[in-house]
């Protein structure tokens, strides 16, 4: 009954698709380089079952949400099984002996950040980058009213409900939570016309 393109480029089917590829490929039996197959998987499986959605019955995101929810649990069901079979093997960091330096020992004890970034398939943070981004980041903090710029270091390391609070306490008037967040889409607007923003 649904029409399989609608369903598979509706904007909330591809921030879905990509929201929930990104959280599996945080988890130990996944990897970042798995993202694109599971994004093509989630997608063929949303056209195999396009024709059970009925516009009649309910929305696109919702059926979207139902179908990849189920996707998700078939593939992490999959993943389990396989690692119960007893063809997964998996490497003990303390019980793997390596050489190192003429000794043996253990696999954990040579390991390094740059490891952990291979695995995880991170890229290490560049210097240049990171210098960079604090440059460009202290350029917008720079435009923003002091008062502006307080209420953000406020919201960074306490969360939105202490800088509420804070903010009443101060004012001597009641702010609520939704106006702190009121005040944060505003300086989102800031930093996403500075080229800061969902990639």
């Amino acid at each position: 009954m649904g029409n399989p393109n609608q369903i598979v480029s509706d904007p909330f089917t591809a921030t879905l698709i990509r929201i929930k590829a990104a959280q599996l490929c945080r988890r130990t039996d996944f990897s970042w380089s798995d993202r694109d197959d599971l994004t093509q998987q989630m997608l063929l499986y949303l056209l195999e079952k396009a024709h059970l959605f009925d516009p009649a019955r309910g929305n696109i995101e919702a059926f979207v949400t139902n179908a990849i929810d189920s996707w998700v649990a078939m593939e992490l069901r999959f993943r389990g099984r396989h690692k119960r079979r007893g063809d997964y093997e998996a490497i003990s960091l303390e019980g793997t002996l390596v050489e190192c330096d003429g000794d043996a020992v253990p696999l954990r004890t040579v390991l390094g950040p740059a490891d952990q970034q291979r695995r995880r398939q991170a890229a290490p943070a560049c210097q240049f980058d990171t210098a960079e981004t604090a440059e460009a980041v202290a350029a917008v903090m720079a435009t923003l009213d002091p008062e502006d710029r307080d209420l953000l270091r406020l919201v960074a390391e306490h969360g939105k409900a202490a800088a509420a609070r804070e903010w009443s306490r101060r004012s001597g008037a009641a702010v609520s939570r939704r106006q702190i967040q009121n005040a944060l889409e505003r300086f989102r607007a800031r930093f996403e016309a500075a080229g800061f923003g969902p990639a």
